[in-house]
């Protein structure tokens, strides 16, 4: 008889210890989840919507050439679509910086010419040191508030982009088309190659290239309302 209820006795322990073992472990997926949710908050404080980038907006280049086959100047361009990022607004459409950040994969560019691929990315980029363009937005100029849900709009995108190691700011012409929460844009700026201390493209197949590099951002984006 002793001996069944000391058998009984631990089995009822087995059973008390399980059970607050459990209470423990849901209680502490509890806390990871509310600290994730209080983490996810505080990173979109202030934001009161997001334009992020979608997987089929395309960045390039383009940079009129002559080469020495033909008789007339060419683009050379050059493309990727590994870009990642979003422009975040406040209540007031008021860009916040730290939260709108672009970054292109420039180690990624392709054009229809795999040596000039090769060049630019050893000689002009400098892929291996410098992979990736990043652009920092500052300001939008001449946009529309609230933010319309069709029709078209140009704006003027300003921000401090960096690439190969140089930081310097750009602005971008923007036309844009509203579907609902779905924009498309073509943003497009130029300048110098010593702009972002860049060499000049010299090879032997290659008589002239333009002093001016013309970069495009075909982007499809989605509105994401936060508040």
């Amino acid at each position: 008889m002793k001996f069944k209820l000391i058998i009984s006795y631990f089995i009822l322990l087995f059973i008390l210890v399980s059970c607050s073992s459990s209470e423990t472990v849901n209680d502490d997926e509890q806390k990871l989840i509310s600290e994730k949710v209080i983490t996810n908050s505080n990173n979109d404080s202030g934001v009161y919507l997001k334009v992020n980038f979608l997987p089929e907006s395309i960045a390039r280049y383009l940079v009129r050439e002559q080469l020495a086959n033909l008789d007339f100047p060419i683009d050379a361009i050059g493309e990727t679509n590994e870009i990642n990022g979003s422009i975040s607004l406040d209540k007031n459409g008021n860009v916040i910086s730290e939260k709108s950040i672009i970054v292109v994969n420039v180690n990624s560019l392709k054009s229809d010419n795999g040596r000039r691929d090769r060049y630019i990315s050893r000689k002009s980029l400098e892929t291996n040191t410098y992979p990736e363009v990043k652009i920092v937005v500052t300001k939008i100029e001449n946009l529309t508030w609230p933010i319309s849900k069709n029709g078209t709009g140009e704006i003027i995108i300003i921000g401090d982009m960096t690439a190969h190691g140089v930081t310097d700011q750009v602005a971008w012409n923007t036309t844009l088309n509203f579907n609902d929460n779905n924009i498309e844009g073509l943003a497009k700026t130029n300048f110098k190659f010593d702009k972002f201390e860049m060499d000049i493209p010299r090879v032997a197949i290659v008589l002239s290239v333009d002093d001016n590099i013309r970069l495009e951002l075909d982007f499809n984006a989605e509105i994401i309302y936060l508040e």
